[in-house]
């Protein structure tokens, strides 16, 4: 459409490294799985509402790893190939069927998830992670760890992070 503004803009601060005087931190504002295959660098993909909210509550619940993943299909896949993993996903923001779990750390409040892995599937957020093809490295971004997030970015100080914002479904801000 002409006159929006673009997906994305770049902004540039100034950091400060121990010793190192001025150096610049470009920071790229992304929206959406089409932000996601453009991010570079450290890259935090941010779906504030369920997705990396439930993530955080899935280690605070002591689980061993959290495998996200693009497709129902694939989820499934991982699951048949080891049937202890424990699927949590949805679609269209309901539950997968056949799923253990939905997209909520409501539904997960309960689970037993000592020592296990979970298989993650969503709309939005693990579009983000599985899109972000040219990441150095990602973060997931949520309310619940904003601020480690913003931590986490301050001490390693990169030279370029993308925040990639997933919206509704990956598709629609």
């Amino acid at each position: 459409m002409a006159g929006s503004p673009p997906l994305w803009y770049t902004f540039i601060i100034e950091r400060y490294a121990a010793g190192k005087g001025a150096e610049i931190m470009e920071i790229r504002i992304l929206e959406l799985t089409g932000g996601a295959k453009r991010a570079e660098g450290l890259t935090v993909v941010i779906d504030v509402f369920r997705a990396f909210s439930l993530e955080c509550y899935l280690y605070s619940r002591g689980a061993a790893a959290v495998f996200p993943v693009g497709s129902v299909e694939g989820a499934r896949s991982l699951k048949e190939g080891h049937p202890e993993y424990v699927l949590i996903g949805e679609r269209g923001g309901r539950k997968c069927e056949g799923f253990d779990y939905g997209n909520s750390p409501s539904q997960t409040a309960d689970a037993n998830l000592a020592g296990k892995c979970v298989v993650h599937t969503t709309s939005a957020g693990t579009q983000g992670i599985v899109n972000a093809i040219h990441a150095e490295e990602i973060l997931t971004g949520s309310l619940v760890n904003a601020k480690a997030t913003a931590a986490y970015i301050k001490e390693k100080n990169p030279a370029l992070v993308s925040l990639v914002a997933m919206g509704n479904g990956g598709v629609r801000t």
